[in-house]
């Protein structure tokens, strides 16, 4: 009898434990203002492939909440679909870490007006891109300035603008190297220089790889930092 009844109470704390671990680490709730039916899917990158964590159909609540577990701070996507049959822009990109999140939007403007909180790290990459884009709008600008005096057979104008896109690409990496250096001890850092500097030269790669803390080199985008700085050199040695 007393065996049954230490059998009953295991299995009343397996299935409080299972409970909680199904709740995950990380919650992220929020509301998608304007959105009567669609449906919200939480994603991540896992070997190159989009996989999708968890999705919630709306049905007139905009409101929701989703929990999983991740192991480390990474990048996830809220990915919307929407019954409007166009998949453009419906997709965004947030640095997510373990505890309690907020991801709050617009249907008209989902990716647009999406603000998240909670996360040091997805705020240290907002900022980065917002600096970020004031290169990337000066470039564009003079790509569309190149276009139009090419149109014009203004050979010498078409020269200038080159150079000025050579200064700017030159100024862009330069800045991003100089954060990497800066901010060796951040989650983003590997990321960010994976993604937008992955051309790079391989000595500037492997300086900033050799630089980081021994944390962030052993996070999931310090390692990936080291795959491409020996892929790189394996390229190069050929």
């Amino acid at each position: 009898m007393m065996f049954k009844k230490c059998l009953v109470v295991l299995v009343v704390l397996g299935f409080i434990a299972c409970g909680k671990d199904a709740k995950g680490n990380l919650t992220i709730s929020g509301n998608i203002d304007g959105l009567k039916e669609g449906t919200l899917f939480l994603q991540k990158i896992k070997d190159t492939t989009l996989v999708t964590l968890d999705s919630l159909v709306v049905n007139g609540d905009a409101n929701f909440t989703f929990s999983t577990t991740i192991e480390e701070p990474e990048v996830l996507y809220f990915y919307l679909k929407k019954k409007d049959f166009n998949d453009l822009n419906d997709r965004v990109e947030f640095f997510a870490e373990p505890g309690e999140m907020t991801f709050n939007t617009t249907l008209r403007r989902f990716v647009r007006d999406a603000k998240v909180t909670g996360s040091k790290n997805h705020k240290d990459l907002i900022d980065f891109k917002e600096f970020m884009t004031k290169y990337n709008t000066k470039e564009l600008m003079l790509l569309r300035d190149g276009m139009d005096a090419q149109k014009e057979d203004d050979a010498k104008t078409v020269m200038e603008i080159n150079d000025k896109i050579a200064s700017y690409a030159k100024s862009r990496m330069r800045y991003i190297l100089n954060y990497a250096f800066t901010n060796n001890d951040k989650e983003i850092t590997p990321y960010v220089v994976t993604t937008e500097t992955y051309d790079a030269n391989i000595r500037f790669l492997d300086t900033i790889y050799q630089q980081l803390t021994p944390k962030i080199a052993e996070s999931k985008y310090g390692k990936k930092l080291k795959e491409l700085v020996e892929k790189r050199k394996i390229e190069e040695s050929k």
